[in-house]
């Protein structure tokens, strides 16, 4: 009962403009379309909030799921966060919930979203691309190790434009192989020596 009642707020207060606010919200609205895994009962945040949220924490210094956590603590009552999310009321989540969400949404969606959406800034016809492999900080979940990526860098402005997830028991060049067949053929890539290796 308290939930619909919460729902029925949630969209009487959004008439305020706050919908409409977030309507120019591009990575907002990409992160709408991954898929949310979690069962409809009892689930109380949208993953798209939860996602973008953690890209706010991400780009203001967080570098783990108890900080994301944290940011999202201290800020998500803020009016101008609240505007970005496009609506007046919600609940901040618990840390649980953000670092399970985090854990297990398909990586390969939130990647699919961060290329769409930095198209919309980046122009990347025929530039050079930098390509090295890196731990990602902070990803070490439970009993699961940390996450190992091989990003591409736009070398004229440092930008990362795409990450690819190297498999566990595995290393940076096949996954670095998969980015490029995945990429525009027009760029040119620089990478360790290690990649131009003939057998894996």
């Amino acid at each position: 009962m308290a939930r619909k009642s919460r729902e029925k707020l949630s969209k009487k207060r959004s008439i305020k403009g706050y919908k409409e606010q977030a309507e120019s919200n591009q990575l907002l609205k990409l992160f709408s379309g991954v898929t949310d895994y979690r069962k409809a009962k009892g689930k109380r945040h949208k993953i798209e909030h939860v996602l973008y949220l953690s890209v706010l924490a991400g780009l203001m210094g967080a570098t783990d799921y108890k900080q994301i956590s944290i940011w999202i603590d201290k800020h998500i009552q803020k009016e101008q966060i609240k505007k970005l999310l496009g609506i007046e009321f919600i609940l901040t989540p618990k840390k649980s919930v953000v670092s399970e969400i985090l854990a297990k949404v398909d990586s390969e969606e939130v990647e699919g979203v961060f290329r769409e959406w930095i198209k919309n800034y980046v122009d990347t016809t025929g530039k050079h691309l930098s390509v090295d492999g890196k731990v990602m900080n902070g990803s070490r979940y439970k009993d699961k190790r940390s996450i190992e990526v091989v990003g591409a860098v736009l070398s004229e402005i440092g930008v990362v434009i795409a990450h690819q997830q190297i498999a566990q028991k595995s290393n940076e060049i096949p996954a670095l192989q998969a980015m490029i067949g995945e990429l525009d053929d027009t760029f040119i890539f620089t990478f360790d020596a290690m990649n131009t290796q003939k057998k894996r």
